[in-house]
């Protein structure tokens, strides 16, 4: 054309500088701009505005800005090149010139602003979020009164929507007086995307009813699926799928998926596997969706399969694709049976992925994977393999470190993120708790909580959500350290709680032995209109399985399904069997095992479970019978399980059967089967793990910590003291027997804690016969008072001769004692309560538990029923019996007699402390050797009770 010696007129140059703009060739529209200034074209606001655009296009802010500079006086009033060049920094997310450029428009008065242009500016709004700017816009709508557009309603919408109010969204939408689809669109959208789901599918229900001439189009029925899924409402997902038939959109790719999607939430993954099935043309999203519903009903097994077939079909998986099912490897579901197909992928993903084209998300993944699965070595490679790590990379790193018990590395890898200045978020806050609570770190813990507290105040976050976590954290934290008094402070502090924060303070409670206050905690939570999920409810039976809460138990188990539509795990029907077993019901127990053999017969391990709850009740209580019935059953499908030979050998001493221990014995010997793990026990002092096992010889301190062993064992003695061998499971003497006992890792490691305390040190014991002891380091060594109830001082498992000697300890009165054992945490509560609140205290017991038949005390059910009305009456709440039987003719008269006497010697008459070791042996219910047990709870002289042949042999 130029060749030919025409000259481009404002229309040829228009489409050249449109085509130069889409191509991104700047040089070439560089070449226009000159030629159309050199014809004299380029004064005209067309070509003004094509090269305004073609310069925004290639990146260049700066020569559009020029180019509106140089516009002519005479046309500065022109809307278009207004809107234009506002246009142009809202595509490049310059809010501020923009709203700039706008104030100036407005200022010149004489421009008329269009109905489309105040759309286009309140949308600028939407995507900036900036509430401020957009609201001074509305105003001016109003005062243009053009607020009754609709094109200009449905914008508004949108910007409230998107700055989180919906209720000036909705406001603004009922005020719309001709509304179309593109109105209903946007309000459903907006409450569905701030969660309001209810409101959502209400508006949709509205469309329907009243705008009868409105058909709800694709996005509509998108928006609305999307709130349904987000609801999980099955029923209302079901009605929109019929109108969605009736639409003909059900053959629409991007309906089907959010159909998979919906289904999948809803539980009902085979309705999204027939939706998936239906679909002619399947995309990646339609894969993902399928993925991710296997993934969030946890069918992963499916997941693998599907994946597969997605392979087979020759569709090529995405960065989504990837982390769906390496996440799907790293569940607590899959046990490390997945591990090596999640290998697999990994390998397929390092062969057919270029690094470039890897996301982080997906290289989290993949970290993920070995982190969770305790493959810490394979983590790491993987983790100093990405290049560009973000929180989260570190974030898993600190997690996989924590899970394997590498908390030092973890601390480390925390460090090392804070020193590299990268942000730490509410996931780096609750990992560093949660690796506190399993090493039963409270110092650190303390420490963490303070630099949080100093974090959020410098910082802050201002997501609710994220300051729930840390709370939350925060309270599992100080109650497994030990310190539910600090976990209820954090509780009690908290604006909002949630179903997890009552959880942690209800199995706080729980593994602490108070029971009373964990069912009065799940009591105001069901108050508070918070339902309880599963987790909460083996927190409440494990409760009311340390405080012998028989009858609420089972009521508690009964509600789940009946109140509140939650299917009882393996995990409660075992808490249930504990409750029967702990209380003596052992029939009841067994008759519960069976039950749930039935309906978790296809989990062979679960079934498993249930059988070894139940014999570790059978050898706590020492019955032979069941024991050795339940073990039989474990051994028939796990014949060298290496637990259950133990609990059998040490049933059978127990019971005085030798022969059958040592031919047990023998056989471990044979199959090379052994305890897994020593028993041992260990504190924290100077920022050091003391560790120590039975009969240890191995610390520097050994001579000084036997010395003040041997001191301890005597001042103990001196109380009235009487070594408890009947645990010691050997064919030996008593001298033998007491040896064994004297040296256990709870004692060595307490007497080191007294030595250490003495320089200013302190700590905790937790000590626990089966596995490794964690010590909630840097707490005051607490020892109970021997002025408090024996159920509140003494836990529940443990070897019982430690137990009473700590609970004796002269040495210290002042100190306390915090014990842990692997199934709960023994803290007994301050002496410094009023005695209005004991008063009250045991006021709400004894109508729970203090008068429940069902109590089992460690001295059985009837010493413990005495114990706890003697409590009631030493405390003015209960009065004497007015008379007080002496007939001794069956074992129930002489529970009477031998109750009688107690509360009468505890009322200040004139009875010997001798009387009561008398009516002991005519009763024949206590062993002389537990008599201590009783008199400390009764506050009496022990000495004075046990001179020599003060009773005999008991019947």
């Amino acid at each position: 054309m130029v060749w030919e010696g025409v000259r481009p007129n404002e229309f040829v140059l228009e489409c050249l500088l449109k085509a130069s703009s889409e191509l991104g060739d700047v040089c070439i529209g560089r070449q226009l701009h000159g030629l159309s200034m050199q014809s004299g074209i380029g004064l005209k606001v067309r070509i003004r505005v094509s090269l305004m655009i073609m310069y925004s296009k290639c990146g260049f802010l700066d020569d559009a800005r020029q180019v509106f500079d140089e516009i002519p006086v005479c046309f500065s009033d022109d809307a278009l090149l207004w809107n234009t060049i506002i246009n142009v920094y809202v595509f490049h997310e310059c809010w501020a010139e923009a709203f700039s450029l706008f104030s100036d428009m407005i200022s010149f008065g004489t421009i008329a602003i269009t109905e489309r242009f105040y759309a286009s500016i309140v949308g600028a709004c939407s995507n900036a979020r900036i509430d401020k700017y957009g609201k001074i816009v509305h105003g001016r709508i109003v005062k243009d009164g053009m607020l009754d557009a609709t094109i200009i309603g449905n914008s508004l919408v949108t910007f409230y929507a998107k700055c989180g109010n919906t209720q000036s969204a909705n406001r603004v939408f009922h005020r719309i007086p001709s509304k179309d689809v593109v109105s209903y669109n946007s309000v459903i959208a907006g409450n569905e995307q701030n969660g309001e789901y209810e409101t959502a599918m209400n508006l949709f229900h509205r469309m329907l009813r009243i705008a009868l001439q409105l058909k709800p189009n694709r996005i509509t029925f998108l928006s609305v699926l999307s709130a349904i899924s987000g609801a999980s409402a099955l029923k209302h997902g079901r009605e929109i799928h019929a109108h969605i038939i009736r639409s003909g959109l059900e053959s629409n790719t991007t309906i089907a998926n959010s159909l998979i999607t919906m289904y999948s939430k809803c539980r009902e993954v085979h309705k999204a596997k027939l939706v998936f099935e239906s679909v002619s043309f399947k995309d990646k999203v339609s894969w993902n969706s399928m993925l991710s519903g296997y993934d969030q009903n946890g069918q992963l097994e499916n997941i693998f399969k599907l994946f597969k077939k997605m392979l087979l079909s020759g569709t090529r998986p995405d960065n989504h694709s990837f982390t769906i099912i390496l996440s799907a490897t790293s569940s607590l579901q899959s046990e490390l049976q997945y591990l090596s197909d999640g290998r697999a992928i990994h390998g397929y993903i390092v062969r057919w992925v270029s690094p470039a084209g890897l996301s982080i998300s997906t290289c989290n993944a993949i970290l993920n994977m070995y982190a969770k699965n305790s493959r810490v070595s394979d983590a790491e490679k993987v983790f100093e393999a990405i290049s560009h790590k973000d929180s989260y990379t570190w974030n898993v790193m600190m997690d996989g470190y924590s899970l394997s018990g590498r908390f030092a590395d973890a601390i480390r890898i925390f460090l090392e993120m804070h020193k590299q200045g990268l942000p730490s978020d509410f996931m780096t806050f609750s990992i560093l708790l949660t690796a506190c609570s399993r090493m039963g770190s409270f110092h650190l813990g303390k420490q963490f909580h303070a630099f949080i507290v100093k974090h959020i105040g410098g910082r802050g976050f201002t997501h609710s959500t994220s300051l729930l976590s840390i709370h939350n954290a925060l309270i599992s934290m100080y109650a497994k350290c030990g310190s539910i008094s600090d976990a209820d402070r954090v509780f009690l502090r908290m604006r909002r709680k949630d179903v997890f924060s009552w959880t942690a303070m209800i199995t706080g409670y729980a593994h602490h032995g108070m029971a009373t206050e964990s069912l009065e905690h799940f009591e105001k939570m069901e108050q508070d209109a918070i339902k309880p999920n599963g987790v909460t409810f083996l927190g409440v039976l494990t409760a009311c399985a340390h405080a012998g809460l028989v009858q609420r138990g089972i009521r508690y188990f009964s509600s789940m399904s009946q109140g509140y539509g939650l299917n009882p795990s393996i995990e409660h029907y075992a808490c249930v069997i504990d409750l029967f077993a702990r209380s003596g019901q052992l029939e009841q127990a067994e008759k519960l095992v069976e039950t749930g053999i039935t309906l978790f017969k296809e989990n062979n391990d679960a079934c498993l479970s249930l059988w070894k709850v139940l014999l570790g009740a059978c050898h706590a209580h020492k019955h032979l019978e069941f024991g050795v019935r339940a073990a039989m059953k474990i051994l028939e499908s796990e014949p060298e399980d290496e637990t259950t030979h133990i609990l059998l050998c040490n049933l059978y001493a127990a019971s005085g059967m030798w022969e059958d221990a040592m031919r047990v014995r023998r056989w471990m010997r044979d199959k090379g089967l052994k305890k897994q793990e020593t028993g041992c026990s260990w504190i924290e002092a100077d920022n050091r793990m003391h560790v120590f096992v039975a009969g240890d010889i191995s610390h520097p301190w050994r001579d000084e910590i036997y010395v003040k062993l041997e001191g301890v064992n005597r001042g103990c003695r001196g109380m009235g003291y009487v070594p408890v061998t009947e645990y010691v499971l050997h064919d030996v003497d008593e001298l033998q027997k007491e040896t064994i006992i004297g040296c256990h890792s709870e004692k060595l490691a307490v007497s080191f804690g007294l030595l250490h305390s003495g320089q200013g040190s302190k700590g905790v014991i937790r000590p626990s016969p089966h596995e490794p002891l964690r010590a909630l380091s840097h707490r005051p060594l607490r020892l109970p008072s021997r002025r408090q109830k024996l159920a509140r001082s003494l836990p529940s498992s443990g070897c019982n001769s430690c137990n009473v000697t700590l609970s004796l300890l002269p040495q210290l009165p002042s100190l306390a004692l915090s014990l842990a054992s692997a199934a709960a945490l023994h803290v007994p509560r301050a002496c410094i309560l009023s005695r209005q609140r004991r008063r009250s205290a045991c006021s709400r017991a004894s109508k729970i538990d203090l008068i429940n038949k069902d109590l089992l005390h460690p001295l059985g059910g009837s010493i413990g029923l005495l114990l706890s009305r003697a409590s009631l009456i030493r405390d003015g709440i209960a009065k004497l019996p007015t008379k007080v039987s002496t007939n001794v003719k069956s074992t129930k008269d002489r529970g009477c007699e031998f109750e009688g006497l107690c509360l009468t010697m505890l009322s200040g008459k004139n009875f010997k402390t001798q009387l009561l070791g008398k009516s002991i042996q005519n009763a024949g219910l206590i062993e002389p050797s537990q008599l201590h047990y009783l008199f400390v709870a009764l506050r009496l002289d022990h000495r004075e009770a046990l001179q020599p042949n003060t009773f005999s042999k008991p019947h």
